[in-house]
């Protein structure tokens, strides 16, 4: 029996718990992609399952991140979270350095760094490229602006950068990534 055949009997909706709509979108049309596509090319299939997993990998941590609140040992309380969140959203644009989060959470540079691992599950550097990954996929898909102009608003060097760090988080280029979301397959998938 092919995949597509399996997929067809057992064609319940792909549900993701704890992970944004546009991303849980995202990775089910990668998935759906890839059923379909996996007796003509098997390569394609595998990697676009390995495209949606690195999309999954951030909400793994987000998982550990609450269940470790349950019991914080070491980590931030809810308002410093809240805080750094908010400083981080509002300061993409922009170069953010750890002394400055430090300062938001009323916290000691080491102490914070250590305290924002314990809650978040990763560096405050990690945390903050994933989220300018985040804002880069939000501006593609919501704007034509050139991928140089989308860099610069993530607070990047330049276009380089962006490819490196969104290459490294999602396993794709930019480019390919934004052609892929914006074609009329991705668009019929997901709807």
């Amino acid at each position: 029996m092919s995949a597509a055949a399996v997929f067809a009997h057992n064609a319940s909706p792909i549900t993701f718990k704890n992970v944004a709509t546009e991303t849980a979108e995202e990775v089910s049309s990668l998935l759906l992609c890839a059923i379909r596509c996996v007796d003509k090319d098997e390569t394609i299939a595998i990697d676009l399952m390995k495209q949606a997993s690195n999309l999954l990998k951030p909400f793994s941590v987000v998982v550990e991140a609450a269940e470790r609140q349950r019991n914080p040992s070491g980590g931030l309380a809810p308002w410093q979270i809240n805080r750094v969140k908010s400083y981080i959203e509002e300061n993409i644009p922009h170069s953010i350095a750890l002394d400055e989060l430090a300062q938001v959470a009323k916290l000691s540079t080491s102490y914070f760094s250590a305290a924002f691992k314990v809650t978040f599950g990763i560096s405050p550097h990690n945390y903050i490229v994933e989220r300018r990954v985040e804002f880069a996929k939000y501006r593609m898909l919501n704007s034509d602006a050139p991928l140089c102009e989308i860099a610069l608003d993530c607070g990047l060097a330049d276009q380089a950068h962006l490819s490196r760090i969104f290459r490294r988080v999602t396993g794709t280029t930019p480019s390919a990534w934004r052609r892929y979301m914006t074609s009329p397959e991705s668009r019929a998938v997901a709807a």
